[in-house]
This record gives C-alpha cells, sequence and structure tokens, in this order.
C-alpha cells in the first residue's frame, strides 16, 4: 500500500467519522422518531472521475426516489466530492461496503 493510499484510506475514515457525528447531531434536534436523511460526502474517485455520481448511485443501488439532492463540492473551481443526500434503507449498506472495497 502506496503512501497514497494510507492518504485516501485516512481522509475516508475522517469523513465517515464526520458523517456520523454530524448526523448524530441533527437527529438530536428533531423530535423522536423523525426520519433524518443519510449525507454521504464522497470524494472525486480517481477510478471513475466525471462519472463518480454515476458510479456511486450504481454500486450503492440507490432507487431515484430516495434521492434529494447531489451537491458538489468545489475548491478552486474544481469538483473535488459530492455530497449525496438520501433516504437511507438497510439494502444500502451493502453497496456502501462495496463502494469502500472497490477502493473507488
Amino acid at each position: 500500500m502506496g503512501l497514497f493510499d494510507k492518504i485516501q484510506g485516512a481522509a475516508q475514515q475522517y469523513a465517515d467519522q464526520q458523517q456520523t457525528d454530524s448526523t448524530a447531531a441533527l437527529a438530536s434536534a428533531f423530535p423522536p422518531g423523525t426520519t433524518i436523511p443519510r449525507t454521504d460526502l464522497v470524494g472525486l474517485s480517481p477510478r471513475y472521475r466525471q462519472a463518480t455520481v454515476a458510479a456511486y448511485i450504481a454500486t450503492v443501488g440507490l432507487a431515484p426516489e430516495d434521492v434529494y439532492a447531489v451537491i458538489p463540492e468545489v475548491s478552486n473551481d474544481v469538483t473535488v466530492s459530492f455530497q449525496f443526500v438520501y433516504r437511507d434503507r438497510p439494502e444500502y449498506e451493502a453497496g456502501r461496503q462495496g463502494w469502500v472495497a472497490g477502493g473507488s
């Protein structure tokens, strides 16, 4: 495993922890039982590049009716990541794991 792979892995772990923390904070602001959309921050894939959005949706298996938004994150006029906001379902977990395992 090269240095870049280690850095990319550490960045993904950090993003995952931020996701968990922000979802918990958001959920605590609403009444119990309120469904909170899931938000995934996905970096621009070196494997898929401009097709990152389509590849993520296909890999996770997101149904169109569950996707609320896909928001590009831009730095210096270049898209560096995408924020996916969607209604989570148990069947999406395997797809998210597949995305991570595939090194996307």
